[in-house]
């Protein structure tokens, strides 16, 4: 469980990414995405309490539906089947770290106005990347709490080879950005700076990697690059 300012800090990186993504996203169904993110680190998770959760997104997607805003099955089905499953999916060796960036990415993605086509995929991609570092980054801190079993990647991968393939990943966000989503540019240039610089402060022995201000930089960068 995260303390309460992590918790505040979270959610409204929440919103605010989601707002910067897609020019067109509803402000109100942004801040509802904020405040999802903030309730469900706030409070203890537990087989029962991811109940009351799921509870509490079927009531808000049934609002959603009477006021004619649909999210795509798409998005909708493997986002609910990740929120029931998670628990146990967890548990599973080696699949926590993309388990929470697919949960992140399809998120982000249920804000955005149009969904389908090949740049809808292609920026879905970028975005599964980015919360891949920053899943793997939070799994740096947890890496002697979390059970061996779950075989994260710092648990696995000594750190002088997990550190490169960080800062490899975050030069090819660059590049892809750059490609594929250009007005994310100036966004990733600042998540770019600030987990490189990051990572060479923690070069040799990382007590905690904390990459997660680099996502509110991103997100300030994407606003800052629209028109």
């Amino acid at each position: 469980m995260q303390s309460k300012i992590e918790a505040v800090f979270l959610g409204f990186t929440a919103f605010l990414l989601a707002y910067s993504l897609d020019r067109m996203s509803e402000l109100w169904y942004c801040m509802a995405i904020g405040f999802s993110v903030f309730v469900y680190y706030v409070f203890p998770r537990s087989p029962k309490s991811i109940w009351i959760y799921i509870g509490l997104a079927i009531i808000f997607f049934i609002i959603l539906r009477l006021n004619h805003f649909e999210i795509p099955l798409l998005v909708l089905f493997p986002l609910l089947l990740l929120s029931i499953f998670y628990p146990w999916l967890r548990s599973i060796p080696n699949i926590k770290t993309p388990i929470i960036a697919l949960s992140w990415t399809l998120i982000m993605i249920s804000a955005w106005n149009e969904t389908g086509g090949s740049l809808w995929i292609l920026k879905a991609a970028v975005l599964f990347l980015l919360f891949m570092v920053l899943a793997i980054s939070s799994d740096v801190k947890d890496r002697h709490v979390d059970p061996p079993s779950l075989g994260t990647l710092p648990q696995i991968i000594p750190w002088s080879v997990l550190r490169w393939m960080l800062l490899g990943i975050v030069f090819l966000l660059g590049a892809l950005t750059q490609l594929w989503v250009p007005h994310w540019s100036l966004g990733m240039a600042f998540f770019g700076l600030f987990s490189s610089f990051m990572l060479f402060k923690n070069w040799k022995h990382p007590l905690r990697l904390p990459l997660d201000p680099g996502l509110l930089l991103f997100a300030l960068g994407n606003l800052l690059d629209q028109p």
